[in-house]
């Protein structure tokens, strides 16, 4: 029975310790209807965080303990993939082959060269063939997956009373630091020295503007090369935790209304114009439906994804087999 390819494949499981199954490594771990589940398989999922739990582990019990959960949550995921590929399959749904070669030039990425990778893919019993169509029914599995779960949220209904009720319930989790709205022009520059003073030049200028009354936001679209100038240069709410320390201080040192000094950044000036100030408190409903909504959206249609898991697995004949 051949093993299957990883980046680090079994390797890293023998090298942590035997440990959890280790005698086990090419058995049948479960079945989903003819479909069947590989203990490397599973090994290959939680290779990564089983090698990183073995350089953490304080002794042998504790790593088996959480290497056995792991392997828990690997076949629970390994399972729900196989139904998710079967209903992708009976749903007629079929994946790019671009998206497909896309996903095998990430995975070469891993090897050092064209050669390790071909040498450990000999060594899988593996072929490229067998790999292309491994990642096609991952990349459906996954695809599925997220696909039924946007139309369940599709589906939820989440009304102002809903909302309401959690802003009421929770209010811990609707409370903002001291915060200020602002805007910015922000001009980019090398770091030639010559170029860096005829820049700050320049915003010494547009400040100049602003200072005696030209729209600050007009000003960002006409001049700014920040992202955001497109939007007047706003920024939105920040708070000091968001900006490096040196302008954090000069902007919340700033009130309603005024512009900041010409600020220098590694990357060029700045001026901001602070728009609004506002202490620590509780944030407003109309504020917090932003959250709320998808949020319970979310939860929701989580809920029916789960549910609608479990009916499948119902009708899949999954079985597993414990280790002995």
């Amino acid at each position: 029975m051949k093993t299957r390819l990883g980046y680090v494949g079994l390797a890293l499981f023998l090298v942590a310790g035997g440990g959890v199954y280790g005698e086990t490594v090419d058995g049948i771990v479960a079945t989903v209807g003819t479909e069947v589940i590989l203990h490397s398989e599973l090994v290959e999922l939680i290779a990564p965080a089983l090698n990183d739990l073995r350089q953490k582990a304080v002794n042998e019990e504790q790593f088996n303990e959480q290497a056995g959960v792991l392997l828990h949550q690997a076949m629970e995921e390994a399972i729900n993939n196989r139904i998710l590929l079967r209903e992708a399959l009976l749903a007629g749904i079929d994946v790019d082959k671009a998206l497909v070669e896309e996903r095998i030039v990430e995975i070469k990425k891993r090897f050092a060269s064209d050669e390790e990778f071909e040498k450990e893919m000999a060594k899988a019993g593996e072929t490229i063939a067998d790999l292309r169509e491994r990642v096609k029914k991952q990349i459906l599995a996954t695809s599925f997956g997220l696909s039924k779960r946007r139309g369940f949220e599709k589906e939820v209904s989440v009304t102002e009373a809903d909302i309401d009720r959690y802003y009421r319930e929770h209010p811990d989790e609707f409370v903002h630091p001291e915060r200020v709205r602002v805007r910015r022009i922000f001009l980019e520059t090398k770091p030639d020295a010559a170029e860096r003073a005829q820049v700050e030049a320049r915003m010494a200028e547009i400040k100049q503007e602003a200072d005696g009354g030209a729209d600050f936001a007009a000003l960002a679209k006409t001049y700014s090369t920040g992202p955001e100038a497109a939007d007047g240069g706003l920024l939105g709410w920040v708070t000091r935790e968001s900006l490096v320390k040196e302008l954090a201080d000069a902007v919340f040192a700033l009130p309603e209304g005024a512009v900041s000094d010409v600020l220098a950044t590694p990357f060029g000036w700045v001026i901001f114009k602070v728009e609004k100030k506002e202490n620590a408190g509780a944030m407003g409903l109309d504020e917090a439906r932003k959250q709320i909504e998808p949020q319970l959206r979310a939860k929701a249609a989580s809920e029916k994804f789960t549910k609608w898991m479990a009916e499948q697995r119902k009708r899949s004949r999954v079985r597993i087999f414990e280790a002995s």
